[in-house]
């Protein structure tokens, strides 16, 4: 008869008596798992708990391979490795090899009423992990996480004890708790969930000396949230590098993941940076929601002028159009606008991407790893082999990719990309002094965008008002230049949180390369004459294109003064 898993973790001092009656106790009351219940309480870790699991049911303990063939994956449809938690890894001349986290003694018999099996094999079943089946389910079948409960965050760190992350002694410690357990896991989805329904764009996990800030930027702005209890801490941060597939015991480096998770009936991805500060680990989550993507660009903001002279450029045949501007001013949404615009089957569309943020129907996307040498330059070059009629590039970052990027804007290819400049006329002074002749610029270039976003002013409590003299005066601004405007405040509301604004909107400034600027480019013109000669071609600056949201009652001063700036 086999042993029962409490007394196999006995003999082994991995837990004491005291230790098993608490869990019993616990488990007549919930009906859970004993080494659920154990893992939850800290008295052994998820490892040790699958390990034994193991041994009670007379098999091997495995750590999953890091590749598995679509072949052997056929083998199991997505909802029977779902339903029994498996995943198969091995396939010998007489057996399947199935990896599980939830064993019974009836599991193969169960399992093969549910298989085709290939003729002449049986099911050999092994023990993994239950963070290593879900972390090879997600990968391999799409299977997602869930995180559907409504009960905000903050009432769930509430509930579990002390969320002011105060210590007097000034130690933090985690008292045994697992990055697998009940509460962790809760506080984690309600975490991810509530930035999802406040439509936060990150998450900012801090760690400070006593405990963790969290924050999410909403509308661009950082908004403090309720801290968890101090003792989470560590627990937390594990649970989201477990979740992120990353290597929860390096704490020294930096590394980077990704979250696919279900959240209010919608698959959510979250691109997680993990980087470590004197505290701990800092995380910071950015939530890329496909439902999110504006992909219509009459809605993005552009004014009429403006926009008919970006659709034009991005239906040309030919030339390289730039988009440039800060982390977070938008441009990714700009591009996938504009590859939107200009898909259509009968033309081959590639995307060069660090990383792939949002997946779109019908357009090839390649995702950089400089790790095997796969980086804008090489991928670029590649491409060009591959006969296609438009490319994005994620980011011109050096001379080599800016130089293959204007060759093949002037041999036949329609080209976007992003460079990262103050404004449109700086594009060109980037370019050059990267050191590309400026002859190949002038002639490859067909038109550069400069964005930002601003807060919009809350729909819900907007009031008309007349703005002061200062204020005038901080935008440069005379009381005659708003003749006709009908500028807006937000008041505060329920709908805006009393932050007085909700949502934002995209400016853009327009820079087409004219024959004369052209012209200009090839004398090796100043910065402040390219400048002059764009504006007085009709380029709006960011500045002016500001103050006409101010004047149309879209946004604030405020917004525009800490936005863009004169000159």
């Amino acid at each position: 008869m086999a042993k029962r898993l409490g007394d196999l973790l006995l003999e082994e001092n991995l837990v004491t008596q005291d230790q098993i009656m608490k869990a019993i106790e616990e488990q007549q009351k919930s009906g859970e798992p004993l080494g659920r219940i154990l893992v939850k309480r800290g008295s052994i870790t998820e490892e040790a708990l699958f390990y034994f699991l193991a041994i009670q049911f007379g098999t091997e303990y495995v750590d999953l391979p890091s590749e598995i063939k679509p072949e052997l994956l056929a083998v199991l449809k997505k909802e029977v490795a779902e339903e029994f938690n498996c995943i198969p890894i091995e396939l010998t001349a007489t057996h399947i090899v199935i990896a599980t986290s939830d064993p019974d003694d009836h599991f193969t018999e169960k399992l093969m009423q549910r298989t085709v099996m290939p003729e002449g094999r049986e099911i050999k079943f092994v023990i993994s992990s239950e963070s290593n089946i879900k972390a090879a389910l997600a990968m391999y079948y799409g299977v997602t996480h869930k995180a559907e409960n409504d009960e905000s965050f903050s009432e769930i760190f509430k509930s579990e004890g002390d969320a002011n992350g105060e210590d007097d002694s000034g130690s933090v410690e985690d008292e045994g708790i697992n990055e697998d357990s009940a509460p962790v896991i809760k506080m984690v989805n309600a975490l991810i969930s509530e930035g999802v329904r406040i439509k936060a764009s990150d998450i900012h996990l801090n760690p400070v000396q006593k405990g963790l800030v969290i924050r999410y930027r909403i509308d661009g702005v950082l908004q403090k949230q309720p801290s968890p209890p101090k003792h989470y801490k560590s627990a937390i941060l594990s649970r989201i590098k477990v979740m992120s597939k990353m290597d929860i015991m390096e704490k020294r480096a930096a590394q980077d993941g990704r979250i696919k998770i279900k959240v209010q009936n919608k698959v959510i991805d979250l691109r997680v940076s993990v980087l470590p500060s004197i505290y701990g680990e800092n995380i910071v989550m950015r939530i890329l929601d496909q439902g999110n993507l504006m992909l219509d660009m009459t809605k993005l903001g552009f004014e009429q002028r403006e926009l008919e002279l970006y659709t034009e450029a991005i239906q040309a045949p030919y030339g390289l159009v730039l988009h440039t501007g800060p982390t977070g001013s938008g441009k990714t949404t700009t591009l996938y606008s504009a590859l939107s615009t200009v898909n259509d089957p009968a033309k081959s569309i590639m995307t060069l991407e660090d990383p792939v943020e949002y997946q779109l129907p019908g357009i090839i996307q390649i995702q950089m790893n400089a790790d095997i040498g796969l980086t804008f330059a090489n991928a670029l070059r590649s491409c060009l082999r591959q006969d296609p009629n438009i490319m994005m590039v994620g980011e011109i970052r050096d001379r080599e990719t800016a130089d293959i990027a204007i060759k093949a804007a002037m041999t036949g290819h329609l080209l976007f990309s992003t460079i990262h400049t103050n404004d449109s006329p700086s594009t060109i002074m980037r370019l050059v002094d990267m050191g590309v002749d400026p002859v190949y610029v002038g002639s490859a270039v067909k038109l550069i965008v400069a964005q930002r976003l601003m807060r919009r002013v809350c729909s819900g409590c907007k009031k008309p008002y007349t703005p002061t003299d200062e204020e005038l005066q901080k935008m440069l601004l005379k009381p005659e230049d708003i003749e006709g405007a009908t500028p807006m405040k937000g008041e505060g509301c329920g709908k805006c949180s009393g932050s007085g604004y909700k949502g934002r909107v995209a400016i853009y400034e327009i820079m087409p390369i004219t024959q004369n600027i052209a012209d200009l480019i090839f004398a090796k013109a100043d910065l402040n004459v390219l400048t002059a000669a764009a504006e007085k071609e009709g380029m709006r600056t960011l500045r002016k294109v500001a103050i006409e949201k101010w004047r149309s009652g879209i946004t604030s001063s405020e917004e525009v003064i800490a936005v863009t700036s004169e000159g």
